[in-house]
């Protein structure tokens, strides 16, 4: 099945799709994004996706010419017609086409463009042995808690996982308290209480984050949001990151030394198969 996008109001190619070079967006990094998965064709956390794009767009001063009605539409469209039943649309929008300067433009008409691409399951070895992660400083900007396009410091974190042989680079404050991940958000477990970073503006507050904690108090688990030190994470017995793409993961080596036993815990396996089952009954619920 074609991976399609949505360009000013028309679907084609993915990889034919083009955009002008005087975005603001491609200038500037003036835009705002959200990835949501795709399960059975149906997109997964609607609602809480475009709450927070909505956020994410005021914080920023970015006036939609669209409703969240008429994005769904396009979304559900999109999706539909390109088949695909395990994917992720991606959808951004930034300030607007206008001449490079830093003044704001005047009149700007916001660009929406999203596209939707097969993403392919996380591997079962993955799944089934947990991930590698290191530790690196939290330098990203000071506004992290905005879905933004200016995902540099991300992306060179990431690849500096990469090329240490770890999956994600989770990330720590000059304070010495854990932020959250390149790309995720953190978890660790503690005897039987889970804890995560409080969502106190300096960490984006992802959807999966959001699930689980609503699973956690759904099935009146041991939790507490509070500030986690690298050398409390080291000393954790199990740790888990969340995202859209590897919905509960768990990490079992983190700077070359083992996470509790080395191997997924059964707190973070057990929150994988509630997390699954919201969406099943999310699914069905469509």
């Amino acid at each position: 099945m074609p991976d399609l996008a949505w360009i000013n109001g028309e679907i084609c190619d993915l990889y034919e799709a083009k955009v002008s070079f005087l975005d603001h967006g491609y200038f500037f990094g003036y835009g705002v994004y959200e990835a949501l998965k795709v399960y059975e064709g149906k997109p997964f956390a609607v609602e809480d996706h475009m709450d927070r794009l909505e956020r994410s767009m005021k914080e920023i001063r970015i006036h939609p010419d669209f409703t969240r009605e008429e994005l769904k539409v396009i979304i559900n469209k999109l999706i539909a017609e390109s088949g695909l039943q395990d994917a992720m649309v991606y959808l951004q929008v930034t300030r607007g086409i206008g001449p490079r300067n830093h003044a704001a433009l005047k009149n700007a008409k916001p660009s929406l463009t999203m596209f939707v691409s097969y993403l392919p399951p996380t591997s079962d070895n993955l799944r089934r042995n947990g991930a590698n992660a290191i530790i690196l400083k939290d330098d990203r900007w000071a506004h992290p808690f905005i879905k933004s396009l200016n995902l540099l410091p991300n992306v060179l974190a990431k690849q500096i996982a990469e090329e240490k042989g770890a999956y994600e680079a989770i990330l720590v404050r000059e304070n010495g308290f854990i932020s959250e991940a390149a790309s995720s958000n953190v978890f660790a477990v503690f005897d039987d209480t889970i804890i995560t970073p409080p969502t106190d503006g300096k960490i984006l507050a992802g959807i999966s984050r959001m699930v689980v904690l609503k699973i956690i108090d759904k099935y009146n688990l041991k939790f507490k949001q509070d500030h986690i030190r690298v050398e409390q994470l080291r000393q954790a017995d199990e740790i888990f990151i969340t995202n859209t793409g590897a919905e509960v993961l768990p990490i079992i080596n983190l700077d070359g030394n083992p996470v509790g036993k080395g191997e997924p815990g059964p707190v973070s396996q057990k929150l994988y198969e509630l997390f699954m089952k919201e969406v099943r009954e999310y699914l069905d619920k469509q």
